[in-house]
């Protein structure tokens, strides 16, 4: 398939260091992942280093066919590399990350989720999230203790109930959703969706063409919005088309 991919990443207006990692596809690639490191000193930004590097390394040379399973266990091939790595590392105890990535065809999409980073997709109208939260105020919301807008101000919503890294062994979450020409996937860390006007997000997406500038557009709005976090966003196109 033709497929268009961009990304743009930024420290944020607090922060010192950059713990967001990202993968983009090379060479025919079909994947693409955001991790966002949790963690003292530098282990964050470990963390998620290790996360992309190594599910990139598992699905490049994988001969699992099942694209569900096999992103399962790039997961939980990183996930060993992570917590291996912090066994061996003092400073790094306890590190983990968030992972989210997608492995996209021409009708279907395939993602897996770890963690608050997420996927949403932008139909040419309205922005659906995909993915579902592994958060404390995520498990609050699904009890009916509080509501969706309550949990974007509530002050423990940053608390992961599931991280890449933290644990000899990660179950992710995993679907497949259909797409066509000309939707868009949308990756990112909790620095952009937790600052994020969606219905600005929707018109940035609706009318901006060039994807790289869309990007920026993004990332600019939840830095205005107020986000403290590092923010990272990856937006897929399909282009239509066949090819790898």
């Amino acid at each position: 398939m033709t497929m268009k991919v961009y990304c743009a990443t930024n420290i944020g207006c607090v922060r010192t260091l950059n713990e967001d990692s990202y993968y983009m596809p090379v060479d025919g690639q079909k994947f693409m992942a955001v991790a966002d490191g949790m963690g003292g000193h530098r282990a964050g930004n470990i963390a998620s280093c290790i996360a992309v590097e190594s599910i990139a390394k598992y699905v490049e040379t994988s001969t699992i066919t099942n694209t569900r399973m096999l992103l399962q266990h790039a997961i939980s091939y990183a996930n060993k590399q992570i917590f291996d790595a912090a066994q061996q590392d003092e400073s790094c105890a306890g590190m983990g990350t968030t992972v989210v990535m997608a492995y996209v065809r021409p009708q279907r999409f395939t993602f897996a989720n770890v963690g608050d980073s997420r996927l949403y997709l932008f139909n040419g109208e309205s922005l659906k999230l995909i993915t579902r939260d592994h958060s404390f105020v995520e498990e609050l919301v699904r009890s009916g203790v509080i509501t969706r807008e309550q949990a974007e101000t509530h002050p423990q919503r940053n608390i992961l109930m599931r991280a890449v890294g933290t644990s000899p062994f990660i179950k992710a979450d995993t679907g497949i959703v259909e797409w066509k020409d000309g939707d868009i996937i949308m990756l990112c860390s909790d620095g952009l969706h937790g600052s994020m006007n969606i219905s600005l997000a929707e018109e940035i997406l609706s009318s901006e063409s060039n994807l790289l500038t869309a990007c920026d557009r993004l990332t600019d709005a939840a830095l205005a919005a107020g986000s403290s976090d590092n923010v990272t966003v990856v937006l897929v196109k399909n282009a239509g088309g066949i090819g790898a």
